[in-house]
């Protein structure tokens, strides 16, 4: 993005891995800290000069579901504007010589963690938090607590470094999307290009879709099917394909899909692979 940025809504609390990465792509804006993913959906669709970012898919737990699920509602008006990496490292923090009876962490931590946790802490009981940072809250404020996030956390809340990184030789990365409005989008360099298509109801719709983008050679990068809210039983699918329609040949491909019955709604194109670290 070129054009400065005032207010970027994430996912929170302070101290979440949302909140980190908006902090490094844009260290100069007010960050608007949100509950939930549907809220920085929502904020977005009030404030039309405002970004927000949200993730999309982790290399352990795969899709955020929430944030593909908004992406797909007919009522999204949102266009996604940047694809941006985060190379999460996971700490292990707590309270210096304390024993750890409990291990606070968001569900996906725990998942890239298990076989970590089964060898240091086998008898350590796990406690689901709705994010990394409340974990960490947890953790401050109980001795016989650790937390499992960021390891920015642990000046933030007072803890002492465990360990660091956890299951450090298996990557563990997230990927998040910069959303906003069609006329905030600033880049020519588009590589990425993401559809909500919806496909006529006959056996093998989703090969006749799928065909022209591969005669093509478009690589197919995503590939999700959700249910449409308020009709059992119909689908749309979440596509995100490397390139852009600006190529003649990926162009004449979608032309073949729509003349085929699919219908198309572009969510935008856009830049991938700027990669941060936490």
């Amino acid at each position: 993005m070129s054009s400065p940025v005032t207010t970027i809504a994430c996912l929170g609390p302070e101290g979440s891995f949302s909140h980190l990465l908006t902090e490094k792509r844009f260290p100069e804006a007010s960050v608007q800290l949100m509950g939930n993913i549907g809220e920085v959906f929502d904020f977005l669709r009030t404030q039309p000069s405002a970004l927000g970012i949200v993730p999309i898919e982790n290399s352990s737990g795969g899709f955020i579901i929430d944030t593909v699920d908004r992406l797909v509602d007919e009522r999204c008006g949102l266009s996604i504007l940047e694809e941006l990496t985060l190379d999460v490292k996971l700490a292990l923090l707590g309270q210096a010589g304390a024993e750890v009876q409990t291990i606070h962490s968001h569900a996906m931590p725990f998942f890239h963690c298990d076989e970590w946790l089964k060898a240091h802490y086998p008898d350590a009981k796990r406690i689901v938090e709705p994010s990394t940072a409340k974990a960490a809250e947890k953790a401050a404020a109980l001795s016989s607590a650790a937390a499992i996030g960021p390891r920015q956390n642990a000046q933030r809340h007072g803890l002492t470094l465990l360990h660091f990184p956890i299951a450090g030789d298996i990557p563990n990365i997230t990927q998040f999307y910069l959303l906003g409005h069609s006329e905030n989008a600033a880049s020519t360099e588009n590589n990425r290009t993401a559809l909500v298509v919806e496909l006529p109801d006959r056996p093998g719709s989703l090969c006749r879709f799928l065909t022209p983008l591969s005669d093509a050679a478009i690589n197919l990068k995503r590939l999700e099917s959700r249910p449409i809210r308020g009709q059992p039983n119909k689908y749309r699918f979440y596509i995100e394909i490397a390139g852009s329609p600006a190529e003649p040949h990926f162009k004449t491909a979608l032309d073949q899909t729509r003349a085929d019955g699919a219908q198309i709604h572009s969510l935008g194109s856009y830049p991938a692979g700027r990669w941060f670290e936490s």
